[in-house]
């Protein structure tokens, strides 16, 4: 245990010399380790942070949501794109029907929604806002995709099924049209009709995907007077209940629509339910690609890294050739010496892993400093990664040099430095 204690202290001391003694050669050799640590801890500190981003966004969608849309959020490249074209989309009269046939049991929410044309909002006759986003849904769409109301309600299952000409506005809907007033029961004109705001959503704030901030959601029956469903995007959304059994859920549902629709057996569907999750698992791949790609960018800079150690550690054998001469002929075997060079190795790459992930830290700083909207940390792995990578490289980078050192013959050795 002492020894290898001795060993331990040893290497440092000599590691911390070569840095000292040659400190510009010593930096410039570790540059490339600093600048491919640098690269992969920073690609996989902002892929990650994007993810999460990107996942925190989805959760509010629930788990296992299903989308019945004339499109497919996943592969398609088995149905032609002009076949794709001319399937129609999902109807209210279709909604009705799964909400009136589909088992209680399987799902807790369904919703008919409708991608409404951006739009123009006034109020009091003067015109507020422009191009603003506007979406429809049915009463059950809380039970979907969760709503912080900062004043006001969603619109009941009578508000929707009689057409009532209300809506709920997003944040900074409020803040222009209203700014510090109460919007509770105020009237906006969008598309030309009167409208009643009966609710008002907190602040999300910006992000990766859509917010509600600048949204207005009207009841979905409403809409239909508004413009033509036949000419916009239209999709049903089902909410599977908890131990929901999601492939008997999705058969359910292509079953009567495929009824409704009044397809034959040989006849493929003209429609897709398409599972919130493939975007999950969508993105994971995605994030393993960007990964993937940022990694072999970063490799070139950890070779270049690797040579530089290899050349500091060639450089450091034959300058203390002497005195390795003068430890084996005191008893160090060659173990010990191997163990040296490499541990110092791997300590000089350590050196250049640990500012690289240095520089990380201050460009996260500066990131998280100067923008209020994106908050990028880095994780305790993404660290360990970086380091562990780093002494891997350094492992690599001195196993030669080490392996001459343990080779020498002691008396040729103390020769060279006489």
């Amino acid at each position: 245990m002492k020894k290898k204690i001795f060993l331990i202290i040893e290497s440092f001391k000599f590691a911390f010399n070569s840095l000292k003694t040659n400190l510009l050669r010593t930096s410039l050799s570790l540059l490339g380790v600093t600048i491919g640590i640098f690269s992969i801890v920073a690609i996989y500190t902002a892929i990650d942070t994007l993810n999460d981003k990107i996942m925190d966004s989805m959760s509010k969608f629930g788990q296992n949501t299903l989308y019945i849309t004339k499109f497919s959020f996943g592969n398609q490249s088995n149905v032609p794109r002009w076949k794709r074209r001319n399937y129609p989309f999902p109807t209210m009269d279709e909604y009705k029907y799964l909400k009136k046939t589909l088992p209680k049991d399987e799902y807790k929410a369904i919703t008919f929604r409708i991608f409404m044309p951006s739009a123009n909002v006034k109020v009091l006759g003067k015109e507020a806002l422009s191009s603003v986003e506007v979406i429809a849904e049915g009463s059950d769409f809380p039970k979907i995709e969760h709503l912080d109301f900062e004043k006001g309600r969603f619109f009941n299952k009578y508000e929707d099924e009689n057409a009532s000409p209300v809506a709920i506005i997003g944040a900074n809907i409020k803040e222009a049209l209203f700014e510090n007033e109460d919007p509770i029961g105020k009237t906006i004109r969008i598309y030309g009709k009167k409208v009643k705001v009966i609710g008002s959503l907190k602040k999300e704030g910006s992000g990766v995907g859509p917010t509600n901030d600048n949204r207005i959601i009207i009841p979905s029956s409403f809409a239909r007077t508004l413009v033509n469903p036949d000419r916009v995007f239209t999709a049903i959304i089902v909410a599977p209940k908890a131990n929901a059994d999601m492939q008997k859920l999705t058969d359910d549902i292509a079953v009567r629509m495929r009824n409704y629709r009044k397809l034959k057996p040989a006849e493929e569907n003209n429609f897709f339910i398409n599972n919130i999750n493939t975007f999950r698992d969508q993105i994971e791949q995605m994030t393993k690609m960007l990964k993937m790609g940022g990694s072999l960018l970063a490799l070139f800079s950890l070779l270049i890294g690797a040579f530089g150690i290899a050349n500091i550690m060639f450089v450091s054998v034959k300058e203390r050739t002497n005195q390795i001469g003068i430890q084996k002929a005191l008893g160090s075997n060659n173990f010990f010496i191997l163990s040296q060079f490499l541990f110092e190795s791997v300590l000089l790459s350590l050196v250049g892993g640990a500012f690289g992930i240095l520089l990380v830290w201050i460009g996260t700083y500066l990131v998280n400093t100067f923008s209020n909207d994106f908050d990028i940390s880095i994780s305790l792995q993404n660290i360990l990664l970086g380091l562990f990578i780093s002494s891997i490289i350094g492992l690599i980078a001195g196993i030669m040099p080490a392996w001459k050192a343990a080779r020498l013959n002691p008396v040729e050795a103390i020769r060279t430095g006489m």
